[in-house]
């Protein structure tokens, strides 16, 4: 190798040693920025840790969220004093403290009430929207219980409490406690008929559970056995009407009337008194 190509092999590798370093030198750079970077922002998080529980403290205890209005809307049946009461809130605490939830928790246990929604309103309300219960029926057993709109047992009735709903009779007390939703579908459509007595003038004082596909119901104004089937409610209803005011004025000869069929009504007449 000659002199001059020498010089040149010893220039390249010059060139190349300090390229090598400079890279170096930016890697070493990039890590020790990094490294500040990361340690500055943990110093900035502990900071702003520190800022955020204290503004925390100073909401969860400052008197401007002090709760001065309690409200309960939508009870009718149950007291608001009652509802506050159960649901161990008081003035003056603070409202971000109150648990919105467990206070739902304990309202619904009321039997009287079906659903309900506890909302903070800031700086200082608390509302409680309750939806009571609807009886539509009374089921006896070996007590007087309401049933609901759901067809559910709800609650049993007080003595003093009074009541124009008619009586579900031929339930078993063990299909009534748990409450299935056949069960309860059956209730639903056995009150929608008494519904559809009521409205047409003629109430009812019981409706009896004959049989899977059948009921019988008792008006308030007659003592009159109407087997009714099961279903097409309207329909039957519309024929009573018909044979009813064929009888009027007659109605005591009258022991049942069978609707059950599609198109006719069987009557039943009542053994005549010997005079």
């Amino acid at each position: 190798m000659n002199v001059n190509a020498l010089k040149v092999l010893r220039k390249d590798n010059r060139r190349r040693r300090a390229k090598d370093w400079r890279r170096y030198l930016r890697v070493v750079g990039v890590i020790v920025l990094v490294c500040i970077v990361l340690a500055a922002a943990f110093a900035a998080r502990d900071r702003i840790g520190v800022a955020l529980n204290d503004t925390a403290a100073f909401i969860l205890d400052n008197e401007y969220f002090a709760v001065r209005d309690i409200q309960v809307r939508g009870s009718e049946k149950v007291g608001g004093s009652e509802i506050v009461a159960m649901t161990g809130l008081r003035y003056g605490v603070n409202l971000w403290k109150v648990d919105a939830a467990n206070i739902e928790q304990k309202v619904l246990r009321h039997p009287w009430v079906r659903r309900v929604l506890v909302r903070r309103e800031f700086p200082h309300r608390v509302v409680i929207d309750v939806e009571e219960r609807q009886p539509r029926a009374i089921v006896a057993l070996g007590k007087l219980y309401y049933v609901d709109s759901d067809g559910l047992l709800f609650k049993e009735i007080d003595a003093v409490e009074k009541t124009s709903f008619p009586l579900l009779t031929g339930l078993r007390a063990d299909e009534l406690a748990a409450g299935g939703p056949a069960l309860r579908k059956r209730v639903q459509e056995a009150m929608r008929l008494g519904e559809l007595m009521t409205r047409d003038a003629r109430p009812l004082s019981e409706i009896h559970f004959a049989g899977p596909e059948q009921v019988v119901i008792y008006m308030t104004k007659y003592p009159i056995a109407l087997r009714m089937g099961w279903g097409d409610w309207q329909n039957k209803i519309a024929r009573l009407d018909r044979v009813l005011a064929l009888w009027k004025g007659h109605e005591e000869r009258l022991a049942s009337l069978d609707l059950s069929f599609r198109d006719q009504v069987v009557a039943r007449l009542r053994r005549a008194q010997p005079s």
